[in-house]
């Protein structure tokens, strides 16, 4: 799909839409979670330092709801689109209930697995690797198995890196903007007008220091419907819709992926929560939540445009020249925490 002028001028209006209904909705969704009970309060592990209301995700999932239901005859159709809805309502329930109870992993996981394989079976999985050419090799029955996971795995990542002040809002706004632009299939682009905006909104209440937190609800719906997304795109172009999202995540993923990796190394128990990301331990170093964010989103914001080109290009080059500085960005990134910590060493 390449929008045409009207295009542009529809996923303006819903991205201006969205991002007015947050910003009313929000201070709303504040305030009950304050009366219902819906607090973070502050641990040995936290990055905050006061207690914070938390579920604002909600005023997230409600403006997306309403730019969808406005726009629905435009993108509205087939099984896959069905599977993706029911799996985001599915989440949305199990991270109110979590925010609020405090749900075990294993209940979490489950709802995670039934969202992710309602989309996979409805949609099909991958037929390559997800790779710039050579490295695209062919999957077979495996890409629906990848495809699966790659859904579960950035729904907690996402929620792995919803830790600090404004980067996970700020981050639903790069990728927003991205999904906007790239636009293989209408939901892609009017979604992620509409998330671009809802994280915009959400953001003047979520930035250093935050009066209200994403809570579950809020990240849970952000990575699911960042990692869907790209299973609508024609087959063909499935594996490079993939790429397209992964090389705007670099960041969140690699960091979730750095830590989970050394503490397994470590023999920790990698389901108990810590503050050893990468961007905790800048925080622990000594940058404020503002600094932080701001120098990540803009790592994501350059890499988002070098993934644009690449999926414009549809060639090996660009691809390539997207991941290797995608690879340069975390390793800079790992490098400042190094240096802040005073560590000789990989750690």
């Amino acid at each position: 799909m390449h929008l045409a002028l009207d295009g542009w001028t529809l996923t303006a209006a819903v991205a201006v839409l969205s991002l007015c209904i947050t910003l009313a909705l929000t201070p709303v969704v504040r305030a009950a979670a304050v009366r219902l009970g819906f607090l973070d309060v502050p641990n040995v592990r936290s990055s905050h330092q006061v207690v914070t209301p938390r579920g604002g995700g909600v005023a997230i999932l409600v403006s997306v709801g309403v730019c969808l239901w406005l726009t629905w005859p435009i993108w509205a159709g087939g099984p896959a689109i069905l599977a993706y809805l029911c799996g985001a309502a599915l989440l949305a329930i199990v991270g109110v209930l979590d925010d609020r109870l405090g749900l075990s992993p294993l209940v979490r996981l489950s709802s995670q697995f039934a969202s992710a394989s309602g989309v996979v079976i409805a949609a099909g999985g991958l037929a390559r690797l997800p790779l710039p050419v050579p490295l695209d090799v062919p999957l077979g029955r495996a890409g629906a198995v990848l495809l699966v996971v790659w859904i579960v795995a950035l729904v907690n990542f996402y929620n792995f890196l919803d830790g600090i002040d404004g980067l996970a809002s700020l981050q639903g706004v790069v990728t927003g903007l991205g999904l906007m632009a790239a636009a293989w299939h209408p939901l892609a682009a009017i979604g992620g007008a509409a998330l671009a905006g809802a994280c915009l909104g959400f953001l003047a209440f979520n930035w250093s220091p935050a009066r209200v937190f994403l809570g579950d609800v809020g990240s849970g719906f952000l990575g699911y419907t960042f990692a869907a997304l790209p299973v609508l795109a024609p087959e063909p172009s499935r594996g490079t819709a993939v790429f397209f999202v992964g090389i705007s995540l670099w960041l969140f993923l690699a960091d979730a992926s750095w830590t989970l990796l050394r503490r397994l190394v470590r023999g920790e128990r990698v389901g108990w929560a810590h503050r050893e990301h990468l961007y905790q331990r800048l925080v622990a170093g000594g940058w404020n939540h503002a600094q932080v964010t701001a120098g990540i989103c803009l790592g994501s914001a350059v890499l988002t445009g070098l993934a644009l080109l690449a999926w414009r290009a549809g060639t090996a080059l660009p691809a390539w020249a997207a991941l290797m500085t995608a690879v340069a960005l975390f390793a800079t990134e790992w490098w400042l925490v190094r240096r802040r910590e005073g560590r000789p060493r990989m750690s």
